[in-house]
């Protein structure tokens, strides 16, 4: 395509593009003057919603930006192209963009990332946050972790006894004190979360058939189990339903006395035990309320404490209303369809109460999306997020084995490394959290010397020295 035809086309797109951008703005209940992040997201949106391909192609022949790169700078990055075009068509070249101007966007994720996630390390930008062990909370392992990388402590006290809250919570002070530096806290809700009870223990298989048990009790002895939260479910024959992050996939076949009964579609080859505790993610009525029987007292100790709030299971803006107005700032957990369906809005009503940064969520993700499109998503998140210039929180069991038992796959080592493209990566807690820190912050601090973001850094290689 020649260069005239070229530049054409890129006009077009960027009219089109400021065109179509306010409409997102007024969806989510904004008016002017736009906040800058969200203006940009609104663009990002106007613009991906094209097939850019055919248009890319063209212009690597040029020499010129494929337009891969232009997350954090859409109108910029459309207009530096313009300009680049114009000289290449003809009309003179007005110069370039001022750098101050181009790469804003990049400097106010930053500025986010630090006022939520605190500075970062020397030789690695991407926080690293560790999910404490229930009980390991003492103040020489708290000390240690952070020499060996870590920089957010995550604590989640739906797990932990309330009176053991304010013990875990001193000793995270007393590990900052001794580093040196304050130790950045998240705390999370419990949100709309959903566990099973059972009233005698069961191992079910593919093509069982379960009793979900939610006005009585189900026929013996017939496999049973019960929400310890029934009031939240909206239930209907052929809805699926998932215990334990999806090792038990179910389906509704028919609504009973008791409840609902149900096919069992997917379990292990040995079966699943059905007992207290598991997860259970199935669909929400739109009228379940947000906050959690202990959230309340969460977020009474977050502003107590100025931690950030992890906020699970978030799925809609009315979600939040249910908040604080004067919280330090949320980790909106993307956890749901709806949340993801959602995150636009979702951030476009958060960044206006409270400094906001969001989490990629695998598990729960994964469940609720299937596995295809979860992977494909979770890609698809990193990019929006950097649209809105909001700190990314990649927690996709990262380095999970290593943790959990001591030695990495060589799978979670790649996916460590996808990490480096957040604002922060996530470990979850285990006997070897002190060696998978250290491991992850090596492998962080390689990484980007060699990639940020999309973005190859063409730093010199070593290994093959001219002859």
């Amino acid at each position: 395509m020649e260069a005239q035809s070229l530049l054409d086309e890129v006009r077009r797109l960027r009219q089109a593009v400021e065109a179509e951008a306010p409409r997102y703005l007024r969806a989510w209940g904004l008016s002017p003057p736009f906040d800058p992040a969200l203006l940009n997201l609104a663009r990002y949106l106007a613009l991906r919603r094209r097939d850019l391909r055919p248009l890319q192609r063209a212009l690597m022949l040029h020499g010129l930006s494929s337009l891969g790169r232009l997350e954090s700078r859409v109108a910029e990055t459309l207009e530096a192209l313009e300009r680049a075009l114009a000289a290449l068509a003809g009309e003179g070249y007005a110069g370039p963009l001022d750098p101050g101007r181009f790469f804003q966007g990049e400097e106010r994720l930053r500025a986010r990332t630090q006022a939520l996630f605190g500075p970062p390390r020397e030789g690695r930008l991407t926080r690293i946050m560790a999910t404490l062990p229930e009980g390991a909370w003492e103040v020489s392992l708290l000390r240690e972790l952070g020499e060996v990388g870590m920089d957010v402590v995550r604590l989640n006290l739906g797990k932990l006894p309330e009176e053991a809250w304010e013990v875990a919570l001193r000793r995270v002070r007393a590990a900052g004190e001794a580093l040196g530096r304050p130790l950045p806290l998240v705390l999370d809700l419990e949100g709309p979360r959903v566990r099973i009870l059972t009233r005698f223990p069961a191992q079910v298989r593919t093509g069982d058939l379960v009793a979900l048990e939610l006005s009585g009790q189900a026929p013996e002895p017939l496999p049973a189990f019960a929400p310890d939260r029934p009031g939240l479910l909206q239930l209907e024959e052929g809805a699926f339903l998932s215990l334990d992050e999806g090792r038990l996939l179910a389906q509704v076949e028919e609504a009973t006395p008791y409840g609902f009964l149900l096919r069992v579609r997917l379990a292990p080859p040995k079966g699943f035990k059905l007992k207290p505790g598991k997860a259970l993610n199935a669909p929400l009525t739109p009228q379940a309320p947000y906050l959690g029987e202990k959230d309340q007292r969460v977020l009474e100790l977050a502003q107590r404490e100025g931690a950030l709030v992890g906020l699970s299971f978030v799925r809609r803006p009315e979600d939040l209303k249910a908040l604080p107005q004067d919280l330090p700032g949320v980790v909106l957990k993307l956890e749901s369809r709806e949340g993801v369906e959602n995150l636009p809005a979702l951030l476009a009503t958060s960044w206006a109460r409270f400094p906001t940064a969001a989490m990629i969520a695998r598990g729960d993700l994964g469940v609720e999306l299937g596995p295809e499109r979860a992977a494909e998503m979770e890609e698809e998140l990193l990019w929006l997020l950097e649209a809105a210039h909001t700190p990314a929180v990649w927690a996709t069991h990262v380095l999970d084995r290593l943790v959990k038992k001591g030695s990495p796959s060589r799978a979670e080592l790649a996916d460590a490394v996808m990490g480096s493209r957040a604002e922060v990566v996530m470990l979850n807690q285990g006997p070897f959290l002190r060696e998978g820190v250290a491991l992850l912050d090596g492998i962080l601090r390689r990484m980007e010397a060699h990639q940020y973001k999309k973005t190859p850094r063409l730093r010199a290689l070593g290994s093959w020295p001219l002859p």
